[in-house]
């Protein structure tokens, strides 16, 4: 009795393994273009035909029109292995070369390149498969994640620049700022980074530092008047009204920190003939480039997408910063996502807490500073405005150094070069 248990039970693990086997899914690429996905149920040596059966029907393939998936491994030593992915678990990947097999610790790996190859041994890149977007962002839009550029790396913006001084700690510039005399750096250091090219942490600390600057936060700026009442005459000569009264005339709008709001008595005279203003605008006087210094920290955490597709990436970060105008320190809070859709296209977005930044449609002045009449007789309201921001956009990489970007806040569009 115990003897048929036991063939029974042997034979009950045969069938399910064989089961296993036989239900296990791939995805077949042939030299045509064409791929299937489907487990293969019957091979013919002799002949070379490969039944596989999909979720369609079965369908028979010859093996020479197949091409055979292999992969390159880029480690983190600079050196480079090419073979086939027998197995992978959390710690170690079996790759079978041409000399052997191997046995790669998943922390020694920087990168894995998917491709297909013909018997001609000619390797075709898959761009649907790849581990690593061509891009790892030290910046998501203008907000630093945990990554620093690779050492002895170049990069230039249409705004700024920066260097990898070590694999941990990199130095950037706005350029731009250079021609109003803003000396400004910006290093980073990278404090840890662990995990596998699938499943990694990042943490980096730094900061930004201007000899001159004038910074994007905003606040609600009011002012009142009294206009004297009167009218021109033919001569255009001013003349009061006779019993000397005055209009209320008001000022109000989000501009930046710091703005200086000014009126000239001479102007303040109200038409009652037209029962306007003498003068629509006043003058504002944008406050003074001063020093300024932020503080920031950032960690990111990245992981493989399961389709084999490139990786999501989430940072979270926190920028502090000390406005001349204010007594009071600054706060950001944020978090930006990324998610690689194909090797050279990456999807970007980020909601943020920073309650001195306004939208340039809330702001009195516009996106680029064009001032418009801002003295009105009617009260002006504060309009909420949320403390809470978003911003979305893309990068796309036309060649391995040269990348575009477009994104939904100011300024619109970006451009990128790595060296």
């Amino acid at each position: 009795m115990k003897k048929i248990f036991v063939t029974v039970l042997f034979l009950f693990c045969v069938s399910l393994f064989a089961n296993a086997q036989q239900s296990e899914e791939r995805t077949i690429y042939l030299k045509n273009g064409d791929q299937i996905t489907g487990s293969v149920i019957a091979t013919d040596a002799q002949s070379g035909e490969i039944r596989i059966k999909t979720k369609y029907g079965i369908i028979t393939v010859q093996q020479d029109d197949i091409l055979e998936e292999v992969v390159t491994i880029k480690l983190i030593s600079g050196d480079r292995l090419k073979g086939r992915i027998l197995s992978k678990n959390q710690k170690y990947t079996d790759l079978l070369t041409d000399y052997g097999l191997l046995k790669i610790d998943n922390t020694d790996i920087a990168d894995i390149g998917y491709g297909l190859q013909d018997k001609g041994k000619k390797i075709t890149g898959m761009k649907e498969k790849f581990a690593l977007n061509s891009e790892r962002q030290i910046d998501v839009f203008y907000d630093p994640t945990g990554y620093t550029l690779d050492k002895s790396t170049l990069y230039f913006s249409g705004l700024s620049w920066g260097f990898g001084i070590t694999d941990k700690f990199q130095v950037t510039s706005k350029w731009a700022g250079y021609f109003t005399g803003d000396f400004n750096l910006r290093p980073k250091l990278q404090l840890f980074r662990f995990g596998t090219f699938e499943n990694e942490h990042t943490f980096s600390i730094g900061g930004h530092i201007h000899s001159r600057y004038n910074p994007d936060k905003f606040e609600w700026i009011e002012k009142e008047y009294m206009f004297e009442n009167g009218v021109y005459d033919e001569l255009g000569n001013w003349e009061p009204s006779s019993n000397n009264d005055s209009t209320r005339v008001y000022f109000g709008g989000y501009y930046k920190i710091g703005t200086k709001v000014d009126v000239d008595e001479e102007d303040m005279k109200f038409n009652t003939s037209y029962s306007e203003t003498d003068i629509g605008t006043a003058d504002l006087k944008v406050p003074n480039d001063n020093p300024y210094y932020e503080v920031f920290a950032a960690y990111t955490f990245s992981r493989k997408r399961s389709n084999d597709a490139g990786r999501f990436s989430h940072t979270f970060g926190a920028v502090v910063g000390k406005h001349p105008e204010k007594k009071e320190l600054m706060y950001k809070f944020y978090y930006a996502g990324g998610i690689d859709m194909r090797r050279n296209l990456i999807f970007n977005y980020e909601v943020y807490y920073d309650p001195y930044y306004v939208e340039w449609w809330n702001r009195r002045d516009g996106i680029f500073g064009v001032f418009e009449d801002n003295l009105s007789t009617d009260e002006p309201e504060k309009h909420y405005v949320s403390p809470f921001h978003f911003d979305i956009g893309f990068i796309y990489a036309m060649t391995e150094w040269l990348r575009f970007g477009i994104h939904f806040q100011p300024y619109i569009f970006g451009i990128y070069m790595k060296f």
